[in-house]
């Protein structure tokens, strides 16, 4: 390398080893977590010796992806040799508040890594990958690995906690009776809305695989006498009893005549008087640094959806016959638009 070179400069070079070294950063964490090494940490710092024993680990690998996840933030290293966790490494703990650890696992999984290596190719055909490496879409891949499917639907409850926070200040929930977490997986976001309002009743619904996952989150949540469980297709049908359907991360999943199929089967089966809220990020008008960007790409390699802008979900409303009634921001990523039968 020639130091002359005006393209030449540490800066550049820094940035460029960070974007190159990103997806061992994503499979050293993802490691880390399914072998349960922050929860080890839990108790105090360790040694590797003693970080091998608890985990099931060979102690000069473990003391490596010690060190490795160490040099970006998520593990301190003490001058004694032992290791501890610093509040990143917290957040990656099973069963905390704020977890972050399923949704590594999940993203390193099969459908999401495997279809990741075809991006050039989802680029030239603008078509998600899963069908083409596991002859299957991947909703259906999860409903024929039920194992894989529930730990989705775990990852999926890491960013419904990341999230509920922000929509239940932001939005107003008088006036509602019940209502129906549309794609809900485990019904972390109805279970969280009926929490803080014990005067609502819920329903989740979604593909019959995630049914043993709600059911014990809805049962966990003591909720059980306020919240149900129902199978559905919700291209087909919807049920009907609920005058507030949620829609949280649903229609990035899907193209736009997919995302008007789903909003007119919410339409037909809502309440007199009921609304529909969508929850979702929104592609800003002037493009910068932002995680939409990149989750816009995952939504092309995984699923053929689609982050928006909201003039382009407005237009979905309306052609399935509701109307955008307004757009509520949140202190998250995420947005919240609330539409009306048009």
């Amino acid at each position: 390398m020639n130091p002359n070179d005006e393209s030449y400069t540490p800066d550049i070079d820094h940035a460029l080893i960070q974007m190159l070294s990103g997806m061992w950063t994503t499979q050293s964490i993802a490691a880390a977590s399914r072998l349960g090494i922050p929860d080890a940490l839990a108790s105090g710092p360790k040694t590797p010796a003693e970080v091998a024993a608890q985990v099931g680990g060979q102690p000069q690998a473990v003391l490596r992806l010690l060190r490795g996840i160490a040099s970006v933030g998520v593990l301190a290293a003490g001058g004694d040799g032992r290791y501890a966790l610093t509040p990143l490494g917290h957040r990656l703990r099973g069963n905390v508040p704020g977890t972050f650890k399923d949704a590594f696992i999940a993203e390193t999984d099969p459908v999401h890594w495997r279809s990741w290596e075809f991006l050039a190719d989802a680029v030239r055909d603008g078509k998600a990958r899963p069908q083409a490496v596991f002859g299957m879409p991947a909703f259906d891949y999860y409903g024929k690995h039920p194992a894989d499917g529930e730990q989705f639907g775990r990852a999926m409850e890491n960013i419904s906690r990341f999230a509920s926070g922000a929509v239940l200040e932001a939005y107003d929930f008088s006036g509602v009776r019940t209502i129906m977490d549309v794609g809900g997986g485990n019904g972390s976001m109805a279970l969280a809305i009926l929490e803080k309002h014990p005067g609502l009743r819920g329903k989740v619904v979604d593909l019959p695989y995630i049914a043993p996952l709600a059911h014990a989150g809805i049962r966990a949540a003591g909720a059980a006498d306020r919240c149900g469980f129902e199978a559905c297709n919700f291209f087909e049908a919807v049920p009907k009893g609920a005058d507030l359907h949620v829609l949280k991360f649903i229609l990035h999943d899907w193209n736009d005549e997919e995302c008007v199929r789903i909003l007119r089967r919410c339409r037909e089966s809502l309440e007199p008087g009921g609304r529909v809220l969508v929850v979702e990020m929104l592609v800003p008008e002037e493009i910068g640094p932002d995680f939409v960007m990149l989750m816009d790409l995952n939504m092309l390699v995984i699923t053929g959806g689609r982050e928006r802008t909201a003039k382009e979900f407005e237009a979905l409303f309306t052609q399935a016959g509701l109307r955008l009634a307004r757009v509520l921001p949140t202190k998250s990523p995420f947005s919240l638009l609330e539409a009306v039968p048009a």
